[in-house]
């Protein structure tokens, strides 16, 4: 059992680093378009929306009647350091800084994860996922020759970054009792209403009565994609654990480099080719480890003597 869940914690992993990937790609599109603090609440609002819905068709509304005082706390905890500061502060230190240092200093979301799973969670290191982990901070960290100035921007993103770590601690906890589709419902539903309050104090409420065709359908498709990422994310951390979880989030640079190569027209620079070469061996090595690759052999052997001769 405990494996399976192990297996379906990964597949769920693989499938959030896929739409990350297609997430950060939209992202860069998006911001110069619309004002990034109004970006974040719309979208989150809708989002938001989109989990209330979802609670109504899987009738899980019974789930919030048996919630005990100490799970409340925990999930408008994980709204409040999950949903709503650490957007605010990352997109409004995207005004102060280059999208560029800021995508660099969020890749090391699994470093601290990491970190924090072995103290708080007791997660630990097979020799796989230590030579996999080994691999990506190469991969992410020694062709970018990242520079170490802290500005306003940074530091606003690192805190970001950290709040993002922390909540994943937390939720990895809460979610042994709960299910992914609340913790999901409070993250995106309170952040977003903070968000809003947000917004209205800092004197943009009126930028978001002003949003056009246009943008409207930028923040929808932007808000579904978020929706399932955030779906898929927690999912695979209610099965696996949260350091194997964020290190496998790191596969969505190698989905960005191909998308970036493919659609946007964007140089595949060798740097980009030996980071995504790096990634993608740091994958196989968890895949190797968790019994999937096995899985896959045989499904593909099957499918080799069942097909037609020719």
């Amino acid at each position: 059992m405990a494996n399976n869940n192990l297996r379906k914690g990964i597949l769920f992993a693989f499938l959030t680093s896929i739409i990350s990937g297609i997430a950060i790609f939209y992202s860069k599109i998006s911001v110069a378009k619309i004002n990034p603090l109004v970006l974040t609440t719309s979208r989150n609002l809708y989002v938001g929306i989109l989990f209330i819905i979802l609670f109504f068709l899987s009738k899980r509304w019974k789930e919030l009647k048996k919630l005990k005082r100490s799970q409340w706390l925990t999930l408008i905890f994980i709204g409040l350091i999950g949903g709503w500061l650490p957007f605010y502060l990352f997109f409004t230190g995207l005004q102060f800084t280059q999208a560029i240092t800021a995508n660099l200093i969020h890749k090391t979301l699994f470093i601290w994860v990491t970190i924090l799973a072995v103290i708080f969670l007791g997660e630990k290191l097979n020799f796989n996922y230590l030579i996999s982990f080994l691999f990506i901070v190469f991969a992410n960290f020694y062709f970018t020759k990242p520079s170490l100035a802290l500005g306003k921007g940074e530091v606003m993103i690192l805190t970001a970054t950290l709040l993002w770590s922390i909540e994943n601690i937390i939720a990895k906890k809460v979610l042994k009792s709960v299910s992914s589709e609340l913790v999901g419902l409070f993250r995106m539903g309170i952040g977003a209403l903070l968000l809003s309050f947000t917004a209205i104090f800092s004197g943009k409420a009126s930028l978001l009565l002003t949003i056009n065709n246009q943008q409207l359908t930028i923040i929808i498709i932007g808000g579904t994609i978020l929706f399932f990422y955030v779906f898929t994310w927690y999912k695979a951390l209610k099965f696996a654990p949260a350091s194997l979880v964020t290190l496998i989030l790191s596969f969505a640079v190698v989905v960005g480099n191909i998308l970036n190569g493919s659609i946007a027209g964007v140089k595949f620079l060798p740097k980009d080719f030996y980071s995504s070469l790096l990634i993608g061996v740091a994958m196989l090595f968890i895949l190797s480890h968790s019994g999937l690759s096995r899985i896959y052999s045989r499904l593909w052997m099957r499918f080799k003597n069942h097909r037609l001769p020719e």
